[in-house]
């Protein structure tokens, strides 16, 4: 009989994108923390896209990044984009989003992000919810794709990446 080989697990990724006069970055990492716990934490410079959300959710936007530090199965990909969803929806106003939460994952091999926006090269993992190859890890670093988004380009990120997946290499070493 033919086996599987179990999946490493890996690490979660949160992008919160919100209007800062209605929510602070302690209300909304409390949220992470209490599903994740403790996470490393990224405030970026380089954010291109704060005037296009910025018509949906008109206001002073503010971001961070965040990325657990301990490791959890390939499944929570799935599950922590529908808690994101349900983060959106409890902030929404008028049924514009006030808080943007982007879910990925880190592996040793790549990185992913969810989304309910299908496309050629997006790889459907349940209820409604997409995988999007945003990097794959090849020949010691995090490599963009042809539809890699221009703001997970920025090489502060890439950097942020880098090192959370050191961090999860380190984890799989054994002690000595």
């Amino acid at each position: 009989m033919l086996k599987t080989l179990p999946t490493p697990p890996g690490l979660i990724f949160g992008s919160f994108l919100y209007r800062s006069d209605l929510h602070s970055q302690d209300e909304l990492l409390n949220l992470w923390t209490n599903l994740y716990g403790d996470s490393d934490l990224m405030i970026p410079d380089f954010n291109p896209l704060i005037e296009y959300y910025a018509k949906e959710m008109m206001g002073e936007l503010t971001r961070f990044l965040v990325i657990s530090q301990n490791p959890f199965p390939r499944s929570e990909l799935l599950d922590g984009k529908l808690k994101s969803l349900e983060w959106e929806n409890t902030f929404a106003r008028d049924g514009k989003r006030m808080v943007n939460v982007d879910i990925g994952f880190l592996s040793l091999e790549n990185f992913l992000l969810a989304t309910t926006k299908n496309y050629s090269h997006r790889i459907f993992i349940g209820s409604d919810i997409f995988a999007d190859l945003t990097f794959e890890f090849k020949k010691g670093e995090f490599r963009s794709l042809p539809w890699t988004y221009p703001d997970y380009q920025d090489p502060a990120k890439i950097a942020f990446l880098t090192s959370a997946r050191n961090r999860l290499l380190a984890s799989f070493l054994p002690m000595t």
